[in-house]
């Protein structure tokens, strides 16, 4: 089982290179990110689901109080990979052949991913978005990772489509 750590500025095409990664591993392809839990507990606090800066800045807030009180957002990740795991082991799939993608964005957090899961890293770049301002710390510390790999959004869909085909073609090396 391959851990891949995604990250990058808003907008950089993060989503958009996971689903083509998921569009070729099919079942043995999964995503998730540490706010997707988060997210659902903003939704009963009023959150309208937009990503305003205001919007990222609470939500960003949010994942601190929630990752210092009881390091909920990692402890998420760590379930939905077990039971990966689990099912698995349950019907006889090769574990080798799953990839678990991760939205991260703190470098401390995806480090403990790179301990725990030997992940690998990816930064997305895409030049139009990196001097946007940013409302969080979250956001703002994208850069402070050394990533093993950088995917440059710079081009089209087709273009960006291959990058992903090559990264999982060169998924094994690393």
């Amino acid at each position: 089982m391959k851990v891949v750590v995604i990250n990058g500025m808003p907008r950089s095409g993060k989503d958009t290179f996971v689903n083509f990664c998921l569009d070729e591993l099919g079942e043995y392809g999964h995503a998730f990110s540490t706010v997707d839990f988060v997210k659902e507990i903003a939704k009963h606090c009023g959150w309208s689901g937009q990503k305003t800066l205001k919007d990222r800045k609470f939500l960003s807030d949010l994942k601190d109080l929630l990752t210092e009180w009881n390091d909920v957002p990692y402890q998420q990740i760590r379930s939905e990979i077990a039971k990966i795991y689990l099912i698995a082991e349950q019907y006889g799939l090769d574990h080798d052949k799953f990839v678990i993608f991760i939205h991260c964005r703190e470098p401390e957090e995806i480090q403990r991913f790179v301990n725990e899961y030997k992940a690998i890293t990816v930064l997305m770049r895409r030049s139009e978005v990196e001097e946007n301002p940013q409302s969080n710390h979250s956001d703002s510390e994208v850069f402070n990772y050394n990533y093993d790999v950088t995917i440059h959004n710079e081009n089209s869909l087709e273009t960006l489509k291959l990058a992903a085909n090559v990264f999982l073609e060169n998924l094994e090396k690393f």
